[in-house]
């Protein structure tokens, strides 16, 4: 349910120039859609505001005509970007966003982006959904206007109910109101998931620091053992070592590493006893941040998926590596 308090949140949407505002547009045709990131652009061009559009290439290439001057000329302050390129792992969208503002120190920014496409798998959704969660807090008081799209004839009704608890503004019919359901920690929860063992992985368990070679030669031999290509074979490697490092940094215990091939991905796997408090780590670029941000970005940049569970007893962290060349999507 929306409240009816447009007026006051567009005189915001006009006036404010501090903070972080995140909408949310739920469309229902693809003439709605680009009617509205149209002149979403074309307000905060006119503003002085730079604006990023990261959408699927295929529906970027139906807008290109009414964001662009003319074929292959970008107007001055916008940047088109297909955003299953950039952030296939919805992990990365969090850093992608926060380049691109700051970028532009002195000037408020606006982000277009349709991370939520239609044709995600159920665990890609739930990792968008927490991307959205968790960008509230991210980017509270920065001077920020994000536009999220979510197509209403393509996606299931509980990616929709996400979009209204992660979301604090939503658009509907013209006209941006305050969503009633708007709980990102409740939205956090839920994607907080169990990660089920996997019985026929095969496993490492690294104790201490020089258990880490030897984990790392395990992983190459399973991986040349399911056909991983020379360089998924390399990303599998430090993929295994950070989160082995990781767990031998920040957890009292042990790690234990799985491996398995899932359909056209293989997994690995880490579990220890810690918890990993800070939901954010790996999600922004890690700039002066301590060792276990560095490591993690550079597993979230590595792979197609990263999922996580965390308690007070433990985590488990699953990375997706492609054991072949990822297709493009068809938006």
């Amino acid at each position: 349910m929306i409240e009816s308090e447009s007026a006051e949140v567009s005189l915001d949407m006009r006036n404010e120039r501090q903070g972080f505002l995140h909408s949310a547009l739920v469309y229902r045709s693809e003439r709605e859609c680009g009617d509205h990131v149209t002149r979403f652009v074309a307000e905060g061009l006119a503003a002085g505001e730079p604006v990023l559009v990261a959408m699927p290439e295929a529906n970027l290439a139906t807008l290109r005509d009414e964001l662009c001057d003319g074929p292959g000329r970008s107007r001055t302050g916008l940047r088109l970007a297909d955003i299953a390129e950039i952030a296939r792992n919805p992990c990365r969208f969090l850093a992608v966003a926060s380049s691109f503002a700051e970028e532009h120190p002195d000037r408020r920014v606006r982000i277009v982006s349709q991370l939520a496409w239609p044709g995600r798998s159920a665990d890609e959704l739930v990792a968008c959904a927490q991307h959205e969660a968790l960008v509230n807090g991210a980017f509270e008081g920065r001077p920020v206007t994000g536009l999220c799209l979510y197509d209403a004839s393509r996606l299931d009704d509980d990616v929709l109910a996400s979009a209204r608890t992660t979301h604090p503004l939503l658009w509907s019919y013209g006209a941006l109101q305050r969503s009633t359901e708007y709980a990102p920690d409740d939205a956090l929860e839920a994607c907080n998931q169990p990660l089920t063992a996997n019985p026929r992985a095969v496993t490492y368990t690294v104790r201490k620091s020089e258990d880490l070679r030897p984990a790392r030669s395990f992983a190459v031999d399973y991986a040349g053992w399911v056909g991983l290509p020379r360089d998924g074979i390399a990303d599998l490697q430090l993929v295994a070592t950070e989160l082995a490092t990781n767990s031998l940094t920040y957890a009292d215990g042990a790690c234990r590493l799985s491996f398995w091939r899932e359909g056209e991905h293989l997994i690995c796997e880490a579990r220890d006893s810690g918890r990993l408090d800070d939901l954010l780590a790996g999600r922004l670029n890690p700039g002066s941040a301590g060792r276990a941000s560095r490591g993690l970005f550079l597993v979230n940049a590595l792979s197609e998926l990263v999922r996580t569970h965390t308690t007070a007893t433990g985590t488990t962290i699953r990375v997706y590596l492609r054991c072949e060349p990822s297709p493009r999507s068809a938006g």
